[in-house]
């Protein structure tokens, strides 16, 4: 019975992992093409915009790399901070 409910719980974290990451990849890029077709509609992009698609971006990397090696990267995470802490200067 400890075995099967191992498991299970296994299986269960296992499929709430890849179904997160496929939600978090997907609100990314969903997030990145609405940001464009702002630019587009806009007519021009200026700094603030080309950083916020480098956010996204690093954010499609950072779950990329998470997806293969179930590691988090953390330099990806200070890339993002810097572009954000970046973006709001501007």
């Amino acid at each position: 019975m400890n075995k099967f409910a191992d498991n299970l719980g296994n299986f269960l974290v296992s499929a709430f992992h890849y179904l997160a990451l496929f939600a978090i990849g997907g609100t990314t890029v969903w997030a990145a093409v609405v940001a464009f077709i702002g630019m587009t509609v806009k007519g021009h992009a200026s700094i603030d915009d080309i950083l916020l698609l480098f956010i996204y971006l690093e954010l499609g990397a950072m779950v990329g790399i998470y997806f293969k090696t179930n590691h988090m990267p953390v330099r990806f995470l200070i890339y993002v901070a810097m572009t954000a802490l970046t973006r709001m200067l501007i």
